[in-house]
């Protein structure tokens, strides 16, 4: 088992410092990742207040993983080929390499 570290993060304007067996810049991601989803609430909610954002936040992030979970891992598969051929198709296109 990996050992724990400290990370400390920013979520919607405060700090936090959290032990996880995780890389640092993982644990950064998903902090900024959770910051990002409670300050897009909040600008469709702006008199509620942060603990309620907290929440509204993880109960959206949990709906996105519990409809990801029920996919097909077929579609799952054919999702990520289809994502991949794009991005390649955009990389192609900056580097002007013609197919």
């Amino acid at each position: 088992m990996a050992a724990e570290a400290s990370t400390e993060v920013e979520i919607y304007g405060r700090r936090y410092r959290l032990r996880s067996t995780h890389e640092g810049s993982d644990v950064e991601k998903l902090a900024a990742f959770v910051d990002r989803r409670m300050r897009q609430l909040a600008q469709h909610l702006p008199q509620v207040d942060s603990a309620k954002l907290a929440v509204l936040a993880a109960l959206n992030i949990a709906e996105e993983l519990f409809r990801e979970q029920q996919t097909d891992p077929g579609t799952r598969t054919e999702k990520i080929r289809e994502r991949v051929e794009g991005l390649i198709a955009k990389l192609d296109a900056a580097l002007g390499v013609s197919s």
